[in-house]
This record gives structure tokens, sequence and C-alpha cells, in this order.
């Protein structure tokens, strides 16, 4: 995947605040932090498909959340996984928000429905350094 170019246009810039570049500092950040998400979002697929993990989709949309990857395990079953991107590895559980946590639990059950097929949740965090921290279930 190349580079992501971030533009004006996509991004929500403050009526409020004029610049000549045509970007607040909001939307430099909105465009960092939408990078490093695609980044992560790239590493954690490719520490999946090391592990025989078979990409389905990506940023898939289901009436109660967005997913942000699934894949088929090697054992057959779906496996939806949330990827975050963080500074500190003390921060990784309050990355998830309770919110978050029953959207993403309302779409494994909407999807295991949906294929009649067991659907796991894994919760990947990606660190500055690009290591990947798997926790398998943090919805309770």
């Amino acid at each position: 995947m190349g580079p992501v170019k971030c533009t004006e246009g996509h991004l929500r810039v403050s009526k409020n605040i004029s610049r000549d570049d045509g970007f607040n500092s909001s939307s430099k950040k909105s465009c960092w932090s939408h990078q490093r998400g695609l980044k992560a979002e790239e590493i954690v697929i490719d520490y999946y498909q090391s592990r025989n993990f078979l990409l389905l989709k990506q940023r898939m949309k289901t009436p109660f959340a967005e997913v942000d990857l699934l894949f088929r395990a090697p054992q057959g079953h779906l496996l939806m996984v949330e990827v975050k991107s963080v500074n500190l590895s003390s921060f990784y559980l309050t990355r998830v928000s309770k919110r978050q946590k029953n959207r993403l639990e309302k779409a494994v059950i909407f999807l295991s429905n949906r294929f009649n097929i067991l659907v796991e949740i894994h919760w990947a965090f990606v660190g500055l350094d690009d290591e990947v921290i798997i926790f398998e279930d943090v919805t309770n």
C-alpha cells in the first residue's frame, strides 16, 4: 500500500480558523491519525496473514459497527479484529470505550447469526515501534 494523501476535502476544517495553507492544527492531526491508523491496520493484516489467517474484508460495515478487519481463522471460524494505535502500553484498554465494546459485541452476534458460524473478536494494539499486542476479548 502506498502513502496516504490527505486533502482538505476529506477532512473537517474549522471555519473559525483561517490559515494560508488551508489546514488548521486539528486537521493536520486528523490526517496524521488517519495515516497512522491505516498503517496499523496493514501491520495487523501482515501479523495475522503470517499466521495463516485469510483476510476477508477490511473496514466492513455492519448495522452496529464498522469492523476494522475480518479474517477466516485456520480452524474455520471468523475473527473480527479491532485495531488501535497506542503510544504507551498502559493505555491499551482505555483506548476501547464501553460504547464501542457494546457496538462490536452486537456486530459479533450479527455476523455469527448471518453466517451461522463462530465469530471471535481480538483487539490488536500497535505501538510506535510497530509492535503488535493482541487481546483476545476485552468485551467483558
